[in-house]
């Protein structure tokens, strides 16, 4: 082999693989891991919402979970939480949590998040039939 020939690029280890079969894993583990954060702190949002007294704690609830939101997902109200717990996404990531594909990792167990989940779905019903 003639020592100015370019090096081969399918097996030189200097260069990245056309294709890395991990990227697809990593990527969807990322996205869950996204959607397990965003399930879990919906759902703390859901369980403050329903545990007010009365309606000043719940706009007070809801001034707060505002804040909470535009900090950590750039925006966000109590509607909208509730709307995604019960929509496509919020059940994808919740079936997802309880296929073990993503573990919690904040302060709430399973049981919890599913109740929560379950008052979203009440709440979304009554708001609907308003």
């Amino acid at each position: 082999m003639n020592a100015s020939m370019p090096s081969d690029p399918f097996t030189d280890p200097s260069k990245p693989a056309p294709h890395d079969p991990a990227a697809p894993n990593a990527a969807k583990a990322d996205r869950l891991r996204a959607e397990a954060d965003k399930l879990e702190a919906y759902c703390v949002v859901v369980r403050a919402a329903s545990a007010a007294a009365d309606h000043a704690a719940f706009v007070e609830v809801s001034r707060a979970a505002s804040e909470a939101l535009q900090a950590r997902f750039g925006g966000g109200s109590i509607t909208s939480v509730f709307a995604w717990l019960t929509g496509r996404e919020g059940r994808a990531a919740l079936e997802s949590v309880l296929a073990g594909e993503v573990l919690l990792a904040g302060p709430l167990s399973i049981q919890q998040v599913v109740e929560a989940v379950e008052l979203a779905k009440q709440a979304e019903l009554l708001r609907k039939k308003r």
